[in-house]
């Protein structure tokens, strides 16, 4: 199965989306802090979805008459039809990376195909519910999107024998201020970044 392919952000519709998906995720860490604060609790449990708090890990007895007794892990969660479900209820997460982009770039997520006895398939392309998603080493860059290889996806599938259907048949990268790279370029970007931060403390 094909992987993902890497694209380095420069401008364009990403560099937006890109913006402004790291101002979503500062917007929900700010108001997920402050109910945290306001609990007194350091320890939390958070959405990976959308970023929202979901429970909390009180401190010894500290626990709060609105919150139900702790789980298997120690994490507490409202109590139905109290003021801090409503509270917990209300928040509104960041939009997930996957669909922003998906969506922004018509990307197919599925591939539809026909075999050579007539047999009709379908199939997810990349990883359920985190297909797509952004990279970035700070608020100021740089920047990349990872997307599912939908052309490399195409080929495989007819290099089987297989009929591939649209729109995943005629899909190609076209991503105006974007610019394709290998997995290893990132990594070295990684990597420059996190020596950077050792030198300025003097670890490295």
């Amino acid at each position: 199965m094909a992987g993902n392919a890497i694209f380095m952000i420069e401008g364009g519709k990403a560099l937006e989306l890109v913006k402004l998906h790291i101002a979503e995720r500062q917007r929900v860490a700010r108001e997920r802090g402050d109910l945290a604060r306001e609990l007194g609790v350091d320890d939390i449990y958070i959405s990976n979805m959308d970023g929202v708090l979901l429970g909390v890990r009180f401190k010894g007895d500290e626990a709060h008459p609105d919150f139900k007794k702790p789980d298997r892990k120690g994490i507490s969660r409202p109590k139905a039809r109290t003021a801090w479900k409503d509270r917990f209820d209300a928040q509104k997460g960041f939009p997930r990376p996957s669909v922003v982009i998906a969506e922004a770039f018509d990307i197919p997520l599925s591939i539809g195909y026909t075999s050579n006895e007539g047999g009709n398939g379908w199939r997810c392309i990349g990883n359920p519910f985190n297909e797509c998603g952004f990279l970035y080493l700070s608020v100021d860059g740089p920047y990349a999107m990872w997307v599912p290889d939908v052309p490399c996806e195409v080929t495989e599938a007819e290099a089987r024998g297989l009929t591939v259907e649209e729109p995943a048949k005629s899909f190609r990268f076209e991503f105006d201020g974007c610019k394709r790279a290998e997995k290893e370029e990132w990594d070295i970007l990684v990597a420059q970044h996190n020596l950077a931060k050792k030198r300025a403390v003097g670890t490295a």
